[in-house]
């Protein structure tokens, strides 16, 4: 009997009796061909959906509902676990027995208890989960933490079905944006208070590309009136800049005029910057001391932040170790250039990607949409430098020899670099590690009336939004908790708790509009609402065990219609588990504590659990309470915050 998941034995009862109708299909061709869902509320516990296999049949549904609905008639007698069944339109709906499948559910749940919800998958691999991956030039902002918060989510269910999971933080510590930043604090080092060093570094980012962008931009505009060109462009785009660069010294004026100052001593100060990149590309000792300085500086900032919403990384990968001085990425230009698919173009090295997503059968192994537009890659600029995507070519196969499949948790603008990565690893021969690297997309997070750019100095730091969210749910239980330390605590679980369901509730192919309402919404859909729910079942516990009914043995014949709701959705959770897994679908767990919270709570308030008529009543519906309790513990876990005990 299965012991992981109990809708596993109501799915095979149900499609052992369809075989028999369709005895040309097997169990699991049939498995793959009915759909089986909750039905809309008091129309069953179960429903079955045959328009697949109505299909394949080639038979409309009406009537293979009508074949098979006699059947189930027939053989209802036999069945175990259900008592009843109905066949309204083109649906096929049950009714579990209560008792005998409560036993099922109870039983696995015992075997497992905090690992109740684990499905072994039925092929474990080495999966790399690469999530978040920050430029270390600011601190970690609202859109980060969306990528943070999916990495770490997908990372637990996957092992919650048995994989090897290893998390991995790539530190882009070379390119231009760093040698900005890098620039910039040469500039000021020693001469500013210390803050959170993320946001020190994001600061001087800021500041200095204003600056440094200006200073540009006038000899540029210099340059053209001496040859007596248009300079209007030029001009409105330097009244931008002007503008940003004041709103900048407005905020931190003792920075900016330090800033300023040094930089304006440089005649050419974004020579210096491409020359800080291309020097410490070649790995040049003193630019080497100064980009480790500030990288290393905005990781420690980087850990800080993870550390307060309990992400954990196994490997933080050096960019410039591990593709740069290596000469893995030379290693990798070299074979590409074999392939005939690269070309110089106005002295830059460019990858035809283009011309192999020209081949229908390469579009269809790597799954490319069909009038998706691939462009060409550059690999090299004119100036010798590389650029971000050859390295990640480079890193995808050292990930590679440590893991059979990569999950790169990456925004959607991302979406053609990563198909340039893949159709590279094609060209290169590895076509099994081209398949196997999954780029796991997500849409932007839109704050209305704001607009983001880091460069620009307009961000909203993840740092922030926490502060903000502890800072508020403190507010909402200042009167429920007297003790100062004790509602300290339960404000930083409910605060991040809110603001990770948030993140994890929707789609990630949807643009995810920020709320506040909806972030603290203790009454539905939220994190304080499950949370909530929690304290509300172990409160009943407390209160048994105070009385001594914790010592009663659980006896399933005690369950009844009252019970009925509950007990189908806590037999559902493995399958939901496995599901979100598979389908790397955080959404799905969210949407299942939500729904389980809501039927709980009415539960609570219609049910005199602690006052049931006999000890058969009691025990059963203590059962299902502990069941309750830690089966939304779980979903929590795995969208990665924990409940307080109070709140």
């Amino acid at each position: 009997m299965n012991v992981y998941n109990p809708l596993d034995i109501i799915k095979d009862e149900l499609l052992n009796i369809l075989q028999k109708e369709f005895s040309d299909f097997t169990i699991e061709e049939l498995r793959k061909l009915i759909q089986i869902e909750r039905p809309p509320r008091n129309m069953g516990d179960i429903s079955l959906k045959i328009f697949r296999l109505s299909e394949r049949i080639g038979e409309k549904p009406t009537v293979v509902v009508k074949n098979v609905g006699r059947l189930f008639r027939e053989s209802l007698k036999s069945l175990e676990y259900i008592e009843k069944f109905d066949s309204p339109g083109i649906f096929l709906n049950f009714w579990i027995n209560v008792p005998r499948y409560g036993d099922i559910v109870h039983r696995a749940f015992s075997k497992l208890g905090s690992r109740y919800g684990f499905v072994p998958a039925e092929k474990i691999e080495k999966i790399i989960v690469e999530h978040t991956s920050a430029n270390p030039i600011h601190p970690l902002h609202i859109g980060h933490l969306r990528n943070s918060l999916l990495g770490d989510s997908i990372s637990r269910l996957l092992e919650m079905r048995g994989h090897k999971v290893s998390r991995h933080f790539y530190i882009d510590d070379t390119g231009l944006q760093v040698a900005y930043a890098a620039y910039g604090y040469s500039k000021v080092k020693g001469k500013i208070n210390e803050r959170k060093p993320d946001h020190l570094i994001g600061i001087i980012y800021s500041i200095t590309t204003a600056i440094v962008t200006i200073q540009d931009l006038k000899k540029k505009i210099e340059e053209k009136r001496k040859r007596n060109e248009d300079v209007t462009k030029l001009n409105n785009k330097l009244s931008e800049w002007l503008w940003i660069a004041e709103e900048l010294r407005e905020k931190y004026r003792s920075i900016f005029d330090i800033l300023s100052e040094k930089i304006l001593e440089d005649k050419d100060a974004l020579k210096k910057i491409y020359e800080i990149n291309r020097r410490y590309e070649e790995g040049d000792i003193q630019a080497f001391r100064l980009i480790r300085d500030v990288t290393e500086k905005c990781i420690e900032g980087f850990k800080q932040t993870f550390e307060r919403l309990d992400i954990a990384f196994d490997s933080w990968d050096w960019e410039s170790e591990l593709t740069v001085w290596n000469g893995l990425v030379e290693d990798v230009i070299e074979k590409l250039k074999d392939t005939g698919l690269v070309f110089m173009d106005n002295g830059a090295l460019v990858f035809a990607a283009d011309k192999l997503a020209e081949y229908k059968d390469v579009r269809e192994e790597l799954l490319i949409p069909k009038n998706y537009e691939v462009l060409p890659l550059v690999l090299k600029r004119s100036d010798g430098t590389t650029l971000y995507t050859i390295r990640d070519i480079a890193y995808s196969l050292w990930k590679f020899k440590r893991a059979e499949k990569i999950i790169n948790v990456i925004a959607v603008q991302q979406t053609l670099a990563q198909m340039q990565i893949r159709l590279a690893l094609y060209a290169l021969g590895a076509r099994r590690e081209a398949k196997n690297l999954i780029h796991y997309s997500y849409e932007m997070v839109r704050i209305p009336g704001k607009k983001m750019s880091s460069r620009r100095g307009k961000y909203v730091a993840a740092d922030d939004l926490i502060d903000e969210a502890i800072s508020r749910s403190l507010k909402e239980i200042e009167g429920r908790i007297s003790d100062v330390n004790e509602r300290k605590n339960i404000a930083e679980k409910v605060g991040i708790g809110a603001i990770k369901y948030f993140f994890l509730n929707v789609s990630p192919n949807k643009v995810l509009t920020f709320d506040w309402s909806r972030v603290l919404d203790f009454n539905q859909n939220s994190g304080p609402f499950v949370q909530y729910s929690y304290v509300r079942a172990k409160s009943i516990l407390r209160k048994a065990e105070e009385k001594e009914y914790q010592e009663l043995d659980f006896n399933p014949e005690g369950l009844g219609e009252e019970e009925r709701k509950l007990i189908v959705l806590l037999g559902e959770f493995p399958e939901t588990v496995k599901n979100a897994a598979d389908k790397l679908r955080p959404d799905f767990v969210a949407l299942y504590l939500n729904t389980l919270a809501m039927e709980f709570n009415r539960y609570y308030d219609t049910v005199p659990i602690l006052m049931s008529p006999n000890k058969e009543k009691l025990s059963a519906r203590l059962g299902v309470v502990r069941m309750v309790s830690q089966t939304l513990k779980n979903g929590m876990y795995l969208l990665g915050f924990s409940p307080p005990e109070k709140m």
